[in-house]
């Protein structure tokens, strides 16, 4: 793959998780991981998404919602520690069954009016099961989001709080590929790369989505997760 593809594929990875609070990095991942394999693709988009949620966190930090944020943040650091040092793929059936069950509370929500919301006393055992789950296939987000979306946040909020999280479980991630031996020089001139595209992105997608009524960000955001998981539950993520 050509220099400028991937960078067109980072700058519309950042783009498409700041218009719609998920997808990209899944994208970046599945994609690098065909061209690069899963021991190179992983720790450099780890590393990546580290500063593209940073940046996306300092853009919205005024909506974070750290009473949803912390106990999620406490499971998952220490699972995605673990999984990245085992990076061995977890059985599939267990996780599509509960990637399918967080979908449909989220869905079930946006279109019945659902009140029922995720106990925060839940929050952390999920969270590590997720973090396992992230370190070993970089699909996150497709658990990570109808968690937070069926936690009642407000667009802007889970944004925020999506962001925080993300920061937290990238972190972890790299201090265990690090570890592990995946983390070299050539990671992290990559990883500085795509950083910055994925920035860039994030501006973009922070100005179209300014122009965006809650209505539209709310059903973008469960667009992009129904999106998401049927790739995974697929078997393409």
């Amino acid at each position: 793959m050509s220099l400028l593809l991937i960078a067109l594929l980072a700058l519309a990875a950042g783009f498409l998780t700041t218009v719609s609070g998920m997808g990209g990095g899944m994208m970046l991942v599945i994609v690098l991981s065909l061209v690069w394999g899963p021991h190179v693709a992983l720790p450099v988009t780890a590393a990546a998404l580290l500063v593209g949620n940073l940046h996306r966190l300092a853009l919205y930090r005024r909506h974070l919602r750290m009473d949803v944020a912390r106990p999620l943040v406490l499971g998952l650091v220490p699972g995605a520690a673990a999984g990245a040092l085992l990076v061995a793929a977890l059985p599939a059936g267990p996780i599509h069954a509960v990637m399918l069950a967080m979908v449909l509370l989220a869905l079930g929500r946006a279109a019945l009016g659902w009140t029922w919301q995720v106990p925060r006393a839940a929050l952390g055992p999920a969270g590590a099961g997720i973090g396992v789950m992230a370190a070993t296939s970089g699909g996150a987000a497709v658990l990570t989001s109808p968690l937070l979306l069926a936690s009642g946040l407000e667009p802007d909020e889970y944004l925020a709080t999506v962001s925080l999280a993300a920061t937290a479980m990238h972190v972890a991630r790299i201090i265990g590929y690090g570890a592990g031996g995946l983390v070299g020089a050539g990671t992290l001139a990559w990883a500085a790369l795509l950083a910055a595209l994925l920035v860039a992105g994030n501006l973009l997608g922070r100005a179209a989505r300014s122009h965006l009524a809650p209505r539209t960000k709310r059903g973008l955001e469960y667009g992009a997760l129904a999106a998401g998981a049927a790739v995974s539950i697929a078997g393409i993520g």
